[in-house]
C-alpha cells in the first residue's frame, strides 16, 4: 500500500500524548473514507473499487455508503419515472 502525507496542525497540548496517536489514526481513516466517497459520487470508481480501497466486503461498503447518505442507485430522471410507473402497475 502506498502512502500519502497529510499535514494537519494539532494543538501543542496533545503533542506526544496518546490522544495525538488516536487523532492521527482517525484523521488517516477519515481522509481515505471521504476521498473514496467523493470519487464514488463523481463516478470515478465502482462499488467494487471503493470496497477494495477501504478493505471491506462489498456488502459492508454498500452499507457504508448508505450511512453516509450516498445512493448506490444511479438512475436518470427518466429511469426513475419508469421505475415509479412499474411500481404503480403502469400508472403515472
Amino acid at each position: 500500500m502506498s502512502k500519502v502525507l497529510l499535514e494537519i496542525d494539532l494543538p501543542e497540548s496533545v503533542a506526544g500524548t496518546s490522544l495525538e496517536k488516536k487523532l492521527r489514526e482517525v484523521f488517516s481513516r477519515q481522509a481515505l473514507e471521504q476521498a473514496v466517497i467523493r470519487l464514488y459520487r463523481q463516478r470515478e470508481i465502482s462499488t467494487e473499487t471503493g470496497a477494495n480501497l477501504l478493505e471491506m466486503p462489498l456488502y459492508e461498503f454498500i452499507g457504508f455508503l448508505g450511512e453516509n447518505k450516498v445512493s448506490v442507485f444511479d438512475f436518470t430522471d427518466d429511469e426513475w419515472q419508469s421505475e415509479l410507473e412499474k411500481a404503480n402497475g403502469g400508472k403515472s
